[in-house]
């Protein structure tokens, strides 16, 4: 079969490797034949790579299908819903086959989680906007409580990076540490484990001696908990005094702990709680435009209220962000301001939303 070079910005979703892709050091980067995603372009504009060889015989995917676009399937679910579950999965298994090496060796598969963690700033770039609503929605039961909290963070720390308009290796940096800031929960003894810096210190302790780590990653794990006003845990450190990738997980981990009540993901009472309770606890640089960034991504999200109606989240009332106004599915406003009775039980996912409408 006959291939052609073309440029990585040229590429159409559809098209095919024609000949192997390797990174500089010769490490196969994507294999003969494997079919061109948005995702696989977002991946070679990472890899800094700039021609790849494409089969000639192969063409791109119908106009229907092309990348930004999302098609719907027969029972109502987009393209982007399903591959990115797809991704999301095969990253939770991955980082729990990693996880559950550390606990029973204490070794740390740096390279394997390296690689998770590119996975994951690689499924943010390509999912765009919408990754916010997929991820809140994600199967709760599909790891273990330190693998999924863990994997969440990194994926939210790495979507605050990127809002802040960090470089690219600073957010691979970044992901990193988010996905191993609890990493020191794998190790605490029982005795232990409840202290607030237990984890921490473990977790640094872990990971001080583990080759080819950027210094950047276990200041991150030492300092998550350390809060601007000098708070917070183990060293009572304040301000600038903590690291940039630090106060980001500090965001990223009180958001993720906070959004659920049990296994159902409301997002909204925690927003409202770090608006007006966390001024001198958390980065309000990163703080205030995280939370502007997540009202806006929940905007026409789909919703359950308290009395079973189903509706969408149509406008954000900024002095009661846990209670905006829904439109429901038969088309009636509330405005959940004004009523003390209606409240929004939790968010729905898009197989539900289908089923429904």
């Amino acid at each position: 079969m006959s291939t052609r070079m073309i440029a990585v910005k040229e590429l159409v979703p559809g098209m095919a490797i024609g000949e192997p892709v390797l990174s500089v050091s010769g490490k196969v980067l994507l294999g003969k034949d494997v079919i061109i995603a948005p995702r696989t372009i977002s991946l070679l504009t990472m890899w800094n790579v700039s021609h790849v060889f494409v089969s000639s015989e192969t063409t791109s995917l119908p106009e229907s299908n092309a990348p930004g676009e999302t098609s719907a399937r027969k029972d109502g679910l987009t393209e982007n819903f399903t591959d990115f579950f797809k991704e999301y999965d095969n990253l939770i298994t991955t980082s729990v086959n990693s996880f559950d090496f550390i606990r029973n060796t204490k070794q740390i598969p740096i390279q394997e989680l390296k690689e998770t963690s590119f996975s994951i700033y690689s499924t943010v770039l390509s999912t765009g906007p919408a990754i916010m609503d997929y991820l809140l929605v994600s199967d709760y039961n599909l790891a273990d409580k330190v693998t999924r909290h863990s994997v969440m963070v990194a994926f939210i720390s790495t979507i605050i990076g990127h809002k802040l308009k960090l470089s690219d290796d600073k957010i691979h940096v970044l992901c990193l540490a988010g996905l191993l800031h609890d990493i020191g929960k794998l190790v605490v003894s029982k005795e232990t484990g409840l202290e607030p810096k237990a984890h921490v210190i473990n977790g640094a302790k872990l990971l001080q001696h583990v080759p080819s780590l950027p210094q950047e990653v276990l200041l991150s794990v030492l300092q998550h908990h350390e809060l601007m006003d000098g708070s917070g845990v183990p060293m009572g450190s304040a301000n600038n005094k903590i690291h940039l990738f630090a106060r980001i997980i500090a965001v990223a981990d009180l958001f993720h702990q906070h959004a659920y009540s049990g296994e159902e993901a409301n997002p909204l009472p925690v927003l409202e709680y770090m608006s007006k309770q966390l001024f001198d606890k958390l980065d309000q640089g990163i703080c205030q435009p995280f939370i502007r960034y997540i009202r806006d991504c929940l905007i026409n999200s789909p919703v359950l209220l308290s009395d079973g109606r189903t509706g969408q989240i149509i406008f954000f009332n900024t002095d009661h962000l846990d209670k905006p106004v829904v439109k429901t599915h038969s088309g009636t406003i509330i405005d959940l301001a004004t009523t003390k009775t209606l409240f929004i039980k939790r968010l729905v996912n898009p197989e539900y939303w289908a089923n429904v409408n």
